[in-house]
């Protein structure tokens, strides 16, 4: 038997204690032969039953930090403000550990009070539902008001109420029908209806007609006259003008009565169609996607009875030439059809952000190539559908980002977002597309248009990075004129502020907390940020009495020894720093977000995992989120497996410099979706599969060459390659990104055809082709009917690792999609019997019984 973890540097960094307890805790790993940390031949019984009695990991800790307990302990977190109507005056609902109660908030007067007497309605509704109920555990946690604000609705079951505020009194309205739609005079207003559907009707401003999709066309109503024109002819399936398909189900029918049923109910199925109304009311837009030339995907429902059946799903993937095409059409009321809107300009391109800028004369859309990388603004007339290019835009190595724009008055300039300086800012332009000012600048992000006055032309931003604080990740709200001037900060503490601005602009509700503080909401005044009344504090009160506590914010470098890269670290509630812990990082490399917690969290998984003995972090990488500078964010471009690495790794270095209880031989990651295929090519790619230990990888798209084709191509990047050429179709050829061939398998790259001079290429590296260098112990789970990250992801690398002769270990978890539903709880204490066993020797999975 050799002693690995028995090395010089257990003497230098011996501050657990003598030499003599450093020689026992490298006795102990040496005990651990199952883990990474010893020879791949596995323990004998008897050194399984040693490691298991001097290191166990704390199942009870743990398990008294579950998301279920975790739960009962939480309470509420923020005020979530529902306006009524256009005032300032707003309600929420609040739960602390004495119950819930819906609150009513009048800022002007400074008051806040319940807003309604809960042990009266309690006693009620039991009367009227006849189930007994208490005053702060109502079952309900939504209501709306009515439009004169003098009764409140809310649902029970599956029966709604009506309660009249002033007498006090209780209605039953009847059980709601999901597919019913209430008269315009029972309209509700502030959301949040107890599970309605969406009304079918997409109405306009004025309320005098209304647009609809049935059997894929449209049609108009007029509200007065009754009269309803059918103003498309030729919708289709996959080719429709409502919101979502309304012919036979994706899921293949083993009747053909079934079938024919299924189908003329859905073809008499009324649903809302993607219409835009011009603010008069006398136009419209409808856009409609061409899905029909779209390869379809397969899934097989195993659990179906009495037979697993075939699911289908239309799936573009990466460099594939049939993709989704969009079309834009007009209807102006008092025609009998719609006019299609010549927008092409480039091959697949989208069209985004159309909207009607002041009145029916004119509509305005975003168009952006394929590649993402140019876009322009265009004006339409909507009697000649003439347009008129306003602005363009063009990048290289990125992508362009794109934001709704905002009008500073109806009518007058625009507001367009931009990264065109290497970070996220605002522009003026005026009305007609000439530039103007920048409204905001420097080396920070205005990412958010939060709220707007177009009264008084006045803007609310949201940006980070602005001021000085231990993350730049850290949200705030700032309100400036419409030119740019009066510049104001409203949130001045250093926290992560959410803000939501009143109807009327003077006030704004902000929630603010830290990864290591708890939250607080207050009222602002929304001109000069001061703080006009407390609302709530978040009570914490019995996650204390359990032992738990925040975690620890930290900041490293980089790889390239100057980028500050953040993160967090949890540790036991019984965390002693004499003792040698090993170190899990849970991941998820973006590129469109960054899983590092800025605001306040319980901790989840996260803390949980951390309470069996584990120090438990989140740490950024370089190609992470779009928060930071456009550098920063596109760093993986053309990269999309292996940019994120070198910074987790030397992170992880960096921390066990600075805390000496951080075991660096004993090295874990996990992560799903993108940080379950990080988490495999972690324990695959050299020099890493050397530094981390175990993994766990869940839905991980181990192969972003059958991944959706917009994400894969817009942070991957497709390259555009300019030659003359004879064919038309290019296909199994590696493209200019591509990477080292597969052994086991893998995609060889795919080529677009634009015209006889250019093509579009693009082939992302993958997980399958590192398969022969997997070392330590990976753990593969995919649930079997993910439509997002399909299984085959998995099942390509689990191929490859077989052909390979590696030693794995996988769970596939049956009927489950992308997130695991009711199977979480069951994969979590999988994945926490994993890391004890392989970093601890902590044989917990001795017999079939899940403990």
């Amino acid at each position: 038997m050799t002693f690995p973890a028995f090395r010089a540097a257990s003497a230098t960094r011996a501050t657990v204690g003598s030499l003599k307890a450093s020689f026992a805790l490298a006795v102990i790993g040496t005990l651990h032969s199952a883990s990474p940390l010893a020879a791949q031949a596995g323990p004998s019984p008897q050194v399984e039953m040693q490691a298991v009695r001097v290191n166990r990991a704390n199942w009870t800790l743990a398990d008294r930090f579950s998301t279920a307990n975790m739960r009962n302990m939480a309470f509420s977190t923020s005020v979530a403000p529902r306006w009524l109507g256009e005032t300032d005056s707003m309600f929420y609902n609040w739960r602390d550990r004495n119950g819930g109660t819906f609150f009513l908030v009048v800022p002007r007067n400074r008051v806040k009070r319940p807003l309604f007497d809960h042990e009266k309605l309690a006693q009620e509704l039991s009367r009227v539902h006849k189930k007994p109920y208490e005053p702060g555990k109502l079952p309900f946690t939504s209501l709306n008001f009515t439009k004169d604000h003098k009764r409140i609705r809310f649902q029970v079951d599956s029966t709604r109420y009506e309660w009249n505020l002033a007498g006090e009194s209780l209605t039953s309205l009847g059980i709601w029908k999901r597919d019913s739609v209430a008269p315009d005079e029972e309209r509700e207003e502030g959301g949040g209806g107890g599970g309605r559907t969406p009304d079918f009707r997409n109405f306009s401003p004025d309320s005098t007609a209304f647009a609809f999709a049935r059997a894929h066309n449209l049609f108009v109503v007029d509200v007065a006259s009754g009269d309803t024109i059918q103003v498309s002819q030729d919708g289709e399936k996959d080719h429709s003008f409502g919101f979502r398909d309304t012919s036979s189900n994706n899921q293949q029918q083993n009747d053909d009565e079934e079938d024919e049923q299924e189908n003329a109910r859905s073809n008499d199925e009324r649903v809302r169609a993607r219409v835009d109304w011009s603010p008069d009311s006398r136009a419209f837009t409808v856009s409609r996607n061409d899905a029909r030339k779209v390869k379809e995907l397969y899934l097989v429902n195993v659990l179906s009875n009495p037979r697993p059946t075939l699911v289908s799903y239309k799936y573009a993937m990466p460099g594939e030439e049939e993709v989704n095409q969009q079309s834009l059409y007009v209807f102006t009321r008092g025609e009998r059809a719609v006019r299609k809107v010549p927008t092409d300009k480039w091959k697949d391109q989208r069209l985004l952000n159309v909207h009607w800028p002041v009145n029916s004369e004119r509509f305005r859309l975003v168009r952006r190539d394929r590649p993402q990388r140019q876009l322009e603004l265009v004006e339409f007339t909507t009697a000649s559908l003439t347009p008129t290019v306003l602005l363009t835009e063009s990048i290289e190595n990125s992508f362009l980002e794109i934001q709704p724009l905002t009008y500073v008055t109806r009518g007058g300039d625009f507001v367009w977002f931009s990264e065109r300086t290497g970070w996220g800012h605002y522009y003026l332009y005026s009305h007609n597309g000439t530039f103007k000012k920048a409204l905001t600048s420097g080396s920070w992000r205005a990412e958010t248009m939060v709220a707007q006055d177009t009264i008084k032309g006045t803007l609310f931003v949201g940006g980070v990075g602005r001021e000085d604080g231990p993350t730049p990740y850290f949200r705030h709200v700032y309100r400036m004129n419409g030119d740019g001037t009066g510049f104001t900060h409203l949130t001045p503490t250093t926290h992560d502020h959410v803000a939501r601005v009143s109807p009327t602009k003077r006030y704004m509700v902000d929630n603010f907390s830290r990864a290591d503080t708890t939250p607080v909401s207050v009222v602002r005044d929304a001109v000069t940020g001061r703080v006009v009344m407390s609302l709530e504090s978040m009570d914490d009160t019995r996650l204390r009495e359990m032992g738990w506590s925040t975690p620890v914010p930290f900041t490293t470098k980089a790889a390239d020894g100057t980028t500050d890269i953040y993160g967090n670290m949890w540790k036991p509630a019984n965390f002693d720093s004499t003792k040698s812990y090993p170190i899990i990082a849970y991941v998820y490399p973006g590129p469109q977000t960054e899983q590092v917690t800025s605001g306040f969290s319980t901790g989840g998984t996260m803390q949980q995992l951390a309470q069996l003995g584990f120090v438990v972090i989140q740490i950024g990488n370089r190609g992470g989120t779009p928060q930071r500078s456009n550098a920063y964010h596109s760093y993986g471009y053309y990269n999309l497996r292996d940019y994120a690495l070198a910074d987790k790794k030397t992170g992880i270095e960096q921390l066990a410099a600075r805390y000496p209880f951080i075991d660096l031989d004993r090295v874990g990651i996990y992560g799903h979706s993108g940080g379950g295929f990080l988490t495999a090519a972690a324990l695959m790619l050299e020099p890493y599969n050397d530094f981390f230990k175990v993994g766990v990888s869940s839905a991980g798209n181990h192969d972003n060459n059958i991944y959706n084709q917009n994400w894969s191509e817009q942070h991957h990047g497709l390259r555009v390659i300019t030659e003359k050429r004879d064919t038309t179709v290019t296909r199994g050829r590696a493209g200019a990104a591509g990477a080292r061939g597969a052994r086991g398998g893998g995609n060889a790259g795919r080529t677009v055809m634009v015209d006889d001079s250019t093509r579009y290429e693009i082939r992302v590296p993958t997980n399958v082709e590192l398969a022969e260098n997997l070392k330590g112990k990976l753990l593969l789970v995919h649930g079997d009917m993910d439509n997002n990250v399909h299984p085959g992801n998995t099942i390509r690398l689990v191929d490859a690792l077989i052909k390979a002769n590696k030693r794995f270990d996988m769970m596939i978890l049956p009927g489950r999609p992308h997130g695991f539903g009711p199977s979480q709880p069951y994969f979590n204490r999988m994945l926490m019997e994993y890391f004890a066993e392989h970093l601890m020797g902590d044989y917990y999975r001795s017999s079939a019984e899940i403990k």
